[in-house]
């Protein structure tokens, strides 16, 4: 019931927006991205967001612009074409703003914001050794910042079956919680949940907000309650429990296909990973590879089919390859980056550069996996025939097995 008025509220109060002109401070509410020849982000205005698209001057002074920042702008808030608003939903954004002038002076963000902030800002800083696309693509793989990838690498992603690697989600999360678990563990028990949960709440707002990480640290979060209180609870039932929770408080979250991308993938690998990979048998760590691989793939497909269309079979070979150098990059890289900034200000920056050197050696291995494999990549009829034929050889292999 609270569920139902709930999504009834926020569908309300999106379609409730003032529209007109208005001169004050705007909130802005994400990273500036170039999109082409303009400069796009959101703003909050009167306690409605608005997307932006921004060309010369206003736009050279709103891309030095951070999230939590407050920015004069004056303008127009109209509303979005018939249609067209279903892709902001999950954004809470609720029309375009036409932006006619930008005041030079910005107010300062709130301290929690400043924090992130500071933590993006060290993870640019520690990998400044590394060329512009290697670090655009290293920041995707950390902490999710795609705003600096250009347009071909962001295809090139899409078309290998590797854009998964660039949304934040749950393996960040498990990282994360893994590198903070020897401090976490000195602590006493209820301090230790009030930290934990903290560092999950700290993590989300690091990488935006996204509805990926979303998922992925509500689930780490009840995962981690269930362990404590000592009722630890089947996978299955924690993604449940993980989407309906999610869902009750921000309904929105329905409209947004990284959400259910990530629940699909989690879905996938908690049903499928452990059984494919029995069909494999030997080597174990390659039936491992393979199975959680396939299992995330089969689970995000009907999204990927409705929203895409049907991907290339070579993505899985391209997943195989990727998925444990990017791995890597996610273990080590975040507190790595950090390492490296922090003792480049004290003068020892080739010591840091030296140190992201194995890192920028991965990231450059899973850009050139996906610049190769979305050239060989099938479509149409062929690549159809070769799913339904990594389907027949599933279940043979698996009928062996059973049969063994």
């Amino acid at each position: 019931m609270f569920g139902a008025i709930n999504s009834q509220r926020a569908t309300n109060d999106f379609a409730d927006v003032r529209l007109g002109e208005y001169e004050g401070y705007a909130t802005v509410m994400s990273d500036p991205q170039n999109i082409g020849a303009a400069t796009r982000t959101a703003l909050e205005i009167e306690g409605d967001r608005f997307i932006v698209y921004t060309y010369g001057r206003p736009a050279w002074r709103l891309a030095g612009a951070k999230v939590g920042e407050q920015v004069f702008v004056r303008g127009l808030r109209e509303s979005f074409a018939r249609g067209t608003e279903s892709r902001w939903m999950a954004q809470h954004i609720k029309g375009k703003f036409r932006l006619e002038s930008v005041g030079e002076q910005r107010l300062v963000a709130s301290p929690i914001l400043r924090s992130v902030q500071r933590v993006r800002d060290l993870v640019q800083l520690g990998s400044d050794s590394f060329e512009f696309n290697d670090r655009a693509l290293f920041t995707g793989l950390v902490i999710g910042d795609d705003t600096r990838q250009s347009e071909s690498m962001i295809d090139a992603f899409r078309k290998s079956g590797l854009a998964h690697l660039v949304a934040v989600s749950g393996q960040n999360v498990s990282f994360v919680l893994a590198a903070l678990s020897p401090l976490l563990s000195r602590l006493k028990n209820r301090l230790r949940i009030i930290a934990t949960l903290g560092v999950l709440a700290w993590f989300v707002l690091i990488t935006r907000v996204e509805p990926s990480v979303v998922r992925a640290a509500t689930m780490a979060g009840l995962a981690f309650l269930s362990v404590t209180f000592g009722r630890p609870t089947r996978t299955m039932r924690l993604i449940a429990l993980t989407v309906l929770l999610a869902v009750i408080v921000d309904p929105l979250l329905a409209w947004s296909v990284g959400f259910f991308m990530s629940v699909g993938a989690t879905c996938g690998l908690c049903i499928g990973a452990a059984p494919l990979a029995q069909i494999i048998r030997r080597p174990k760590w390659l039936a491992q590879l393979i199975g959680a691989t396939v299992a995330a793939q089969l689970g995000v497909m009907p999204v990927v089919i409705l929203i895409f269309g049907l991907p290339s079979v070579t993505g899985i070979i391209a997943n195989v390859l990727a998925v444990p150098i990017a791995g890597l990059v996610m273990l080590v890289g975040l507190p790595m980056s950090l390492f490296s900034a922090l003792i480049s200000n004290f003068g020892l920056g080739e010591i840091g550069d030296l140190v992201m050197l194995p890192i920028q050696v991965g990231v450059r291995w899973v850009w050139w996996v996906a610049e190769i494999f979305a050239h060989l990549r099938f479509e149409g009829t062929l690549n159809l025939a070769l799913w339904l034929g990594v389907l027949a050889g599933i279940i043979a292999l698996r009928h062996r097995s059973s049969s063994v």
